[in-house]
């Protein structure tokens, strides 16, 4: 079975590349933390440099969540400071997106390969209402599987009844300890402290 991975957010030995981002200004510099080589579907820790823009109006074709942890970040006239939760169904268009004068530090999570297309898609989905992940939720039942939890100890009480429905693992961002972490399913998770963003991964890669 795989181990238990963890990474410190604020490690000075992240293996960062420079990425860039269709359409922007200048690139990003990002870490890849998992990825599923059979959907495309991968988590990554993202800097956006002060100055970074991507005036015009376009979209992915999967959906992106992200979670901001430094900085600022906008989107389509609404600013991410840290803490800030943001779910983009796929085709959702955003425009006018641009990093704070510090720049912006976040986790984000694409549910496919993040392919960016100019313009506003025919199938755009109407404004999204989710502001944050739902605390109350049980695991999976969120737009891409995610639920917010005060403590890693409420994990247990959140799992789904029916074994057969056991995903290859969970993503776990600590959101006051500042760190990741790839769970699989049936191992423990990192006795880390404060609240924790969880996300099922399906058995098609994980």
């Amino acid at each position: 079975m795989a181990a238990v991975r963890v990474v410190a957010l604020d490690d000075a030995d992240l293996p960062w590349i420079d990425v860039t981002m269709p359409a922007s200004s200048s690139a990003v510099r990002l870490v890849r933390l998992h990825a599923d080589a059979a959907t495309g579907a991968s988590v990554s820790l993202v800097r956006f440099p002060p100055g970074w823009t991507r005036p015009g109006t376009g979209h992915y074709t999967c959906a992106e969540e992200f979670v901001a942890f430094d900085g600022e970040i906008s989107v389509s006239g609404s600013r991410f400071a840290a803490g800030a939760y943001k779910y983009l169904p796929s085709h959702a268009s955003r425009a006018d997106s641009f990093a704070g004068e510090d720049g912006c530090l976040a986790v984000a999570w694409f549910s496919g390969p993040p392919v960016w297309r100019d313009g506003i898609a025919d199938d755009a989905p109407g404004p999204d209402r989710a502001a944050a992940p739902d605390s109350s939720a049980p695991l999976g039942s969120a737009p891409l599987g995610s639920v917010l939890l005060g403590s890693v100890a409420e994990f247990s009480r959140r799992l789904p009844g029916d074994a057969r429905d056991a995903p290859a693992g969970y993503d776990a961002v600590f959101l006051d300890a500042r760190a990741w972490a790839y769970v699989p399913e049936g191992e423990p998770f990192p006795d880390l402290p404060g609240r924790v963003l969880v996300r099922r991964w399906g058995r098609t890669g994980g």
